[in-house]
């Protein structure tokens, strides 16, 4: 199944629900994780929202573990000296001569880690 680009509606809706499942408290496991049915009610909430927009469950599963990827990748460097966020601007903050060596650094251990 090919990936589907998200408009920035569909996903704050998607965020819109996932916060709210998370604040219900009723639909995660002992270990954290969701459900198993809490992608059929997503998906029926985008439906609802979105009635010219087809998306299925694999689309919406997709697509949050590119968040939590993306956050693992903003965390780490969050964790590094030189790199700060911004909650006003919602962006990461980091001098040129840091963020060069940063990404020389990880492209090295990424290549390493799959030699």
């Amino acid at each position: 199944m090919a990936r589907r680009p998200w408009s920035d509606e569909e996903e704050d809706k998607l965020l819109t629900n996932l916060t709210s499942l998370v604040d219900q408290g009723v639909w995660q496991t002992d270990n954290g994780e969701f459900r198993d049915s809490y992608l059929g009610i997503f998906k029926n909430e985008i439906s609802v929202s979105f009635p010219q927009v087809s998306i299925n469950e694999i689309h919406i599963e997709r697509r949050i573990k590119k968040w939590k990827s993306d956050f693992f990748i903003l965390d780490a460097m969050l964790r590094r000296p030189g790199f700060e966020w911004n909650p006003n601007e919602n962006k990461l903050i980091v001098e040129n001569k840091i963020w060069n060596k940063f990404v020389q650094v990880s492209t090295l251990q990424f290549v390493f880690n799959f030699v």
